[in-house]
C-alpha cells in the first residue's frame, strides 16, 4: 500500500506530553515523515500564537489548523488561509452564560486572552500557551470577536454546567471538549474535520491518503474522516475505538510509534493494531 500523503496531528496530549513537552523522538518521527515526502499539519484547539513555538520547531509553521478549525494559516507570519470568528453578540452571550453557570470562560483573540475574573485556574491555562492574559472589568470591555471561548472547570460539579452549555449554545455555535476540564466554544460549523478537508482539497489529497492522530472528543470527526486514524494510550475510549493504531501514552512519545507504524504500511480499518 502507498504511504500517506498527509498526516494531521492534534497537539496537546497527542504530540505533546501532559506537561506540554515535545519529546525528541516525536520531533524526529515528524521530520522523518517529512523527509519521505509526507505533508505534516498540526490541528489544535490552541490559538496561532499558542501553537507557534512547536510548529516552528518542527518546521511546519506555514500551514497550521488552530482554534479547532476556525483559523488556518501560517503561524509564523500570522497570514490566514481561512478564518472564522464568533460573532460578538454570540460571544458575549456565551461568556455571560458560562459565567452565570459558575465555570470560568476565557476569550481568545489570537493575540491575547481575556477573562472576567482574576482566577488562578484561568491564569494557569493562559500560562500553558504563554499568551498575554488580561482581566476585563465588564463584558463590553472584551475586545473584538474571539476565535474561540474556552471554559475551564474547577471542580467535578462543573461538568453539569458543561452539559448545560452544550445544550444552550450548541444550536448556534460549535461546542466540544478537548479535555474533561475544558469546553471549547467556536464559530458555527468550525471543526478540525472541516478544516482538514479544506487543507486536503487545497493540496489535492484525498481522504484515504490522509492519516490523523488525536486523543480527545474534538478529534473524533477528524479521525473518522481520515483514511487512517491513530492515537496514543491516554486517549478517551471513543477515540481508541476509531483508531487503527494505538501507541503508548503521549508521555512516552507514543505518536512516534504511530508515525513509524504508518510509514511502514497503511492497514485497513479491520486490522487495528495495538
Amino acid at each position: 500500500m502507498t504511504r500517506p500523503r498527509l498526516i494531521v496531528s492534534d497537539v496537546d496530549r497527542t504530540l505533546l506530553t501532559h506537561d506540554y513537552v515535545l519529546p525528541q523522538r516525536v520531533a524526529d518521527a515528524v521530520r522523518a515523515a517529512k523527509d519521505e515526502g509526507t505533508e505534516v499539519v498540526l490541528a489544535t484547539a490552541r490559538s496561532p500564537l499558542g501553537v507557534k513555538p512547536f510548529a516552528e520547531r518542527l518546521g511546519i509553521a506555514d500551514l497550521v489548523i488552530t482554534f479547532n478549525g476556525g483559523w488556518i494559516g501560517n503561524v509564523a507570519t500570522g497570514s490566514a488561509l481561512s478564518q472564522q470568528r464568533i460573532s460578538r453578540s454570540d460571544a458575549l452571550h456565551a461568556m455571560e452564560t458560562a459565567q452565570a453557570a459558575g465555570v470560568r470562560p476565557m476569550w481568545f483573540t489570537g493575540d491575547a486572552v481575556f477573562a472576567l475574573t482574576n482566577d488562578p485556574l484561568i491564569a494557569r491555562e493562559a500560562a500553558v500557551t504563554r499568551e498575554p492574559l488580561f482581566v476585563a472589568e465588564t463584558l463590553d470591555a472584551l475586545q473584538g470577536e474571539p476565535g474561540k471561548i474556552m471554559c475551564v472547570a474547577g471542580q467535578a460539579s462543573d461538568r453539569e454546567a458543561f452539559a448545560m452549555l452544550r445544550e444552550t449554545l450548541g444550536e448556534r455555535l460549535s461546542v466540544s471538549g478537548s479535555h474533561p476540564r475544558l469546553l471549547e466554544i467556536g464559530p458555527p460549523g468550525a471543526s478540525k474535520k472541516t478544516a482538514i478537508s479544506l487543507v486536503a482539497a487545497t493540496l489535492g489529497i484525498a481522504a484515504d491518503e490522509c492519516a490523523a492522530a488525536g486523543d480527545a472528543e474534538n478529534d473524533l470527526e477528524m479521525l473518522a474522516w481520515a483514511g487512517t486514524a491513530m492515537t496514543v494510550g491516554n486517549a478517551v475510549p471513543q477515540v481508541m475505538q476509531l483508531a487503527h493504531f494505538i501507541g503508548p501514552s503521549c508521555d512516552e512519545g507514543g505518536l512516534a510509534d504511530a508515525i513509524a507504524w504508518l510509514m511502514r504500511s497503511r492497514r485497513p480499518r479491520s486490522t487495528a493494531a495495538q
